[in-house]
């Protein structure tokens, strides 16, 4: 009895696991944002899991670090979700007294968003996620497309 009460937990976490993922099409958000890239060559992506809490706002913060004698375009894409999600990029992380912000996403009804950094260094990502608009939570994702040339 014990061994079919795990099997039976076991299928149930991973239904759960990909129910919360099938929220997230990353090869499809990726297919549809690589265009975006050019002139730049496409390296690769970065997935971010986004939770909307319905009792809360949240900022969800991921470093990018930008090499010396390369040049990077960031191309941002996300997952169909109602709540709408701002992308900031900054020079320092949150914990910085003095940061400034270097980009800004504009509300679009596509979610894309793009940037080039300057130079070489650290970039610090900011996403911020509001509460859910539907009471309950909800997931989505977003990806980051990274493309360089020399």
């Amino acid at each position: 009895m014990k061994t079919a009460t795990r099997i039976l937990v076991l299928c149930i976490l991973i239904l759960a696991g990909n129910f919360a993922n099938a929220q997230c099409k990353a090869k499809q958000i990726v297919k549809e944002s690589k265009p975006s890239i050019a002139p730049y060559q496409y390296d690769s992506y970065t997935l971010n899991d986004i939770i909307f809490d319905p009792a809360k706002s949240q900022v969800i913060e991921v470093e990018f670090t930008a090499f010396a004698g390369q040049h990077y375009k960031l191309v941002f894409g996300t997952s169909s979700f109602s709540e709408d999600v701002q992308l900031a990029i900054y020079d320092k992380n949150q914990r910085a007294k003095k940061r400034n912000k270097l980009f800004e996403s504009e509300n679009s009804a596509d979610k894309h968003w793009t940037f080039e950094p300057k130079k070489a260094g650290t970039y610090y990502i900011d996403y911020e996620i509001p509460k859910s608009v539907s009471g309950q939570k909800n997931t989505g994702c977003v990806v980051m497309l990274i493309g360089y040339k020399e």
